[in-house]
């Protein structure tokens, strides 16, 4: 999805107090809405465009961003989780941040609490402040903060917390975090003195299913799709969870094989990805972070088809996010597991917060193949992700010229226009004539202004879209 169409989406769906428009850079305001919606539900903020049209920031640069974020992750405080990305509308450029709900309220810039009121980013007051705490309880007493009866320091492994750290570093994500790995987990509220919390199990234990069965990754491979008798393989991963997507990554490397095709127009071969990698590595990151941990019975299921992917974990994404299998309805990220979420950001894993299931949806697209398809059922989500192409929809009016169209004979689009006595037009022509190759029931020869087409021995296709 492009920015300008996520934007009018956004302009169309979003309620006033969780959507700010800036047309001009104004640092200092942008941080301090940040820290109000933070302090509040979260949302979007659009620098560069007034809402009614794009303004464009012709000073702003990337670096322009990421000073500013460094600038939140210095002044904000606890530290804040936001999305900040430069993006491209027709020749200028605007700032989209998405900034999520805090799990650890109330935040301060430069030592001071904001929060919204009315569409409108306003200093708090101490009752404002009061019942900010009084709200955020919800997320104190959530599962990934709840304490891990008999876990210790000692079952977590100290090299990933290091990790965490320092890809943190490398990518610039954080500045001032606790070196130590104690003090980094008691920052993020993974452990309290010698309590140690579920999410510091599920993110670095050394053997989280010890204490959560629901933590194992099934991977199954069914060449012969759910009705046969065999499985290539099983594979079961019981690590934390970035050991298990390390895992889960590799597996589906070795198995994403690269397809060639010929297309009915083409002498020449094209390769691709049998699934578009980056796809996959969202949509498992998704799963990982969105997932239902208090379901003792929810471990994520990969099934891999001959034809398609089924990822399935526990937890229903909100009804107003997905529609019709494949519809998305522009949202800010709602966050199951936001410390989680949180360490997934820190390690370069999570990038586009609000916008992972759009592209998802959107590398499918352009690969040409069947959009992926989200479902819900009894507490879980499954997401299929096809490997074969979009089936090519034809019409009465393309069936009615195959119909009367001669196998010796060839065709011209000016005799696809006169066949329909002049109702259509020259690109409705063009269209069909080129839905019609695609789909193989036409062959195309020569080009330019001498191409013509032959009908193919193709059966005539009974559904029409």
């Amino acid at each position: 999805m492009s920015a300008k169409s996520f934007i009018k989406e956004l302009i169309d769906q979003q309620d006033n107090s969780s959507l700010v428009f800036d047309a001009i850079w104004d640092e200092e305001d942008i941080l301090k809405t940040i820290c109000a919606f933070l302090n509040s539900e979260g949302g979007w903020i659009i620098v560069g465009h007034n809402k009614n049209e794009v303004i464009g920031l012709p000073e702003i640069t990337n670096q322009s961003v990421e000073e500013l974020k460094k600038n939140a992750l210095e002044r904000i405080f606890p530290q804040p989780l936001i999305y900040a990305q430069l993006e491209p509308i027709g020749g200028k450029s605007v700032v989209m941040f998405n900034v999520i709900k805090g799990s650890r309220q109330p935040y301060s810039y430069n030592k001071k609490y904001y929060t919204r009121k009315r569409s409108k980013t306003v200093e708090a007051n101490p009752d404002d402040i009061s019942l900010i705490l009084r709200s955020s309880n919800q997320f104190t007493s959530s599962w990934e903060k709840l304490t891990t009866i008999d876990a210790t320091f000692e079952d977590l492994s100290e090299s990933e917390i290091i990790s965490t750290l320092e890809r943190a570093n490398i990518l610039g994500k954080t500045k001032s975090l606790p070196e130590n790995p104690k003090d980094f987990l008691s920052y993020f509220q993974l452990i309290d003195y010698t309590a140690v919390k579920n999410g510091a199990v599920i993110l670095y234990g050394n053997e989280p299913t010890k204490f959560f069965t629901q933590c194992r990754i099934r991977i199954t491979n069914m060449p012969e799709g759910v009705t046969g008798d065999q499985f290539n393989d099983t594979d079961i991963i019981e690590d934390n969870l970035f050991v298990s997507y390390n895992k889960v990554i590799n597996y589906l490397k070795k198995n994403n094989p690269i397809i060639s095709e010929f297309h009915q127009d083409r002498t020449t071969r094209i390769d691709r990805e049998k699934y578009p990698f980056f796809a996959l590595r969202e949509a498992i990151v998704n799963a990982m972070v969105h997932r239902d941990y208090g379901d003792m019975s929810g471990e994520i299921t990969i099934n891999i088809h001959k034809e398609k992917i089924e990822i399935i974990n526990s937890g229903e994404i909100p009804s107003d996010i997905i529609s019709k299998k494949n519809r998305i309805e522009s949202h800010h990220s709602v966050l199951r597991n936001p410390t989680i979420a949180h360490m997934f950001f820190l390690r370069g894993e999570m990038e586009k917060l609000g916008r992972g299931l759009s592209l998802i949806k959107k590398l499918f697209d352009e690969s040409g193949l069947k959009l992926p398809e989200w479902t819900f059922q009894s507490g879980y989500t499954t997401l299929t992700l096809f490997s074969n192409r979009e089936g090519i929809k034809v019409n009465e009016r393309m069936i009615h010229f195959l119909s009367g169209m001669n196998l010796d004979n060839s065709y011209s689009s000016e005799d696809y226009l006169e066949f329909f006595l002049g109702e259509i037009k020259d690109r409705t022509a063009r269209m069909d004539l080129q839905k019609l190759t695609e789909g193989g029931w036409l062959k195309k020869v020569g080009d330019g202004p001498q191409t013509r087409y032959t009908k193919t021995n193709k059966k005539l296709p009974d559904n029409t879209g």
